[in-house]
């Protein structure tokens, strides 16, 4: 009889490893820190501009939404244009709701215009203006008024209505403490100034515009403009002499973001470095004031102004002045 065969298994024994040990050297770790460190050098300069591309849509956006509002208004009164001037003196508003938080006797509501010695009373009888007061007037300069305050001018402001939200009416990279950053400029219904003409006595050539079939040039005709804080009335610029009166903006680069009367809001990019450091120095808001003229060698400076004046004013009321080929343009 044949032996039947038994099969053994063997276990086997441990698996051996290596002598080396698992993990980086010091120099492998060193060359991902490195690695890592170049990534982010060139990754980062394009994560801040995309960061600052959407605070610009951001602003734009709220440009947008606010004009909408402002043609709206004019479609409910029989396209009549709200009063742009900003509410009244500091301290003078009406009083603010304490369901606001607002301290009592804050008075900082929009109110229809009295007494304001700035102020054309009559161009502005029985229309409350868009927002109530939202600045006090500091040591250094106009600045934003306190939280509670801004938010009761924005809420009793006669734009309310047609734009109940609180973030439109601030820029994202405004004053911290502002609210309220958008101003509307003079020729749409604003302040009325004695010196926007040539600079004397009251001058037919500061005109204001009431109504919405007035605008001439919708799409090129400039409403609001981003100042990055409460105006203590609408923006100004001169439309007689070849100077600033309020100054430029940069609030977005080397341009500011504004809207226009047909409903689009854009860019106005600033071709001079004169306006660029013009509008930097305004910004601090010192007791200095800075020299608003443009040189008169500086044909990219005098052309940034001729852009905002025929923005607000639809045409310049004096003949220009600079280098040859140095004039006014719609663009």
């Amino acid at each position: 009889m044949q032996k039947q065969k038994t099969l053994v298994l063997r276990k086997k024994g441990p698996t051996h490893h290596s002598t080396s040990k698992d993990g980086f050297t010091l120099v492998e770790l060193l060359v991902v820190i490195s690695i890592i460190a170049l990534l982010m050098a060139i990754l980062l300069p394009a994560l801040a501009k995309a960061r600052e591309q959407g605070k610009r849509i951001v602003c734009l956006s709220n440009l947008k939404q606010l004009t909408l509002a402002w043609m709206n208004y004019a479609s409910a009164y029989n396209d009549k244009l709200v009063n742009g001037a900003n509410g009244d003196t500091p301290g003078n508003g009406g009083a603010c709701s304490s369901e606001m938080g607002c301290a009592a006797g804050t008075n900082c509501a929009a109110k229809l215009p009295s007494t304001d010695p700035w102020n054309r009373i009559d161009l502005h009888q029985n229309e409350l203006p868009w927002v109530g007061v939202a600045y006090i007037n500091g040591p250094t300069g106009f600045a934003p008024a306190d939280e509670c305050c801004q938010r009761c001018a924005i809420q009793t402001g006669a734009l309310w209505r047609f734009a109940q939200n609180e973030k439109i009416y601030r820029c994202p990279v405004g004053d911290k403490k502002a609210l309220i950053a958008y101003p509307i400029v003079d020729s749409m219904n604003g302040k009325w100034k004695w010196n926007l003409g040539t600079g004397s006595g009251d001058n037919a050539t500061t005109v204001m515009i009431k109504n919405l079939n007035q605008i001439k040039g919708a799409s090129t005709r400039m409403v609001f403009i981003d100042e990055g804080h409460p105006s203590p009335d609408s923006y100004a610029v001169y439309n007689g002499v070849g100077r600033w009166y309020d100054p430029p903006m940069a609030r977005h680069g080397s341009g500011t973001d504004l809207s226009y009367a047909d409903g689009h809001a854009g860019r106005i990019m600033w071709s001079s470095k004169w306006t660029v450091d013009l509008a930097k120095t305004a910004e601090t808001r010192i007791t200095t004031d800075p020299e608003r003229t443009p040189p008169s060698t500086d044909c990219a400076a005098i052309t940034d102004l001729y852009k905002i004046q025929i923005a607000c004013w639809g045409q310049l009321l004096y003949t220009p002045t600079g280098p040859a080929g140095c004039r006014p343009s719609s663009d």
